[in-house]
């Protein structure tokens, strides 16, 4: 059933966030990657424009300590994710 998601997010990749297209495909990649292994490994996705600014801004410091981001990681995967925001999309990333 993921997998079937995941297709469909994949297809629907033209309709990813602005701010994910600032991105490089390889840096996509990375923080898809990221996201997989730091955050989709313990819990769903929370959908990033459900929350406010200083909300998701706590919540990302937060589980970026508690799931030992280098700083690299924590700014790429705050930038992806931040794209979500801007957009208002609740879809979860593809995997």
């Amino acid at each position: 059933m993921q997998r079937l998601v995941c297709i469909v997010i994949v297809a629907l990749a033209g309709i990813l966030p602005a701010g994910a297209s600032d991105l490089t495909p390889k840096q996509q990649r990375e923080a898809q990657e990221i996201y997989d292994i730091k955050c989709a490994k313990c819990h769903k996705f929370y959908p990033p424009a459900d929350y406010s600014q200083a909300d998701w801004d706590m919540w990302m410091k937060k589980m970026s300590r508690k799931s030992k981001l280098k700083r690299s990681q924590d700014e790429l995967l705050s930038k992806y994710l931040q794209s979500f925001r801007e957009k208002n999309i609740t879809a979860e990333p593809p995997r």
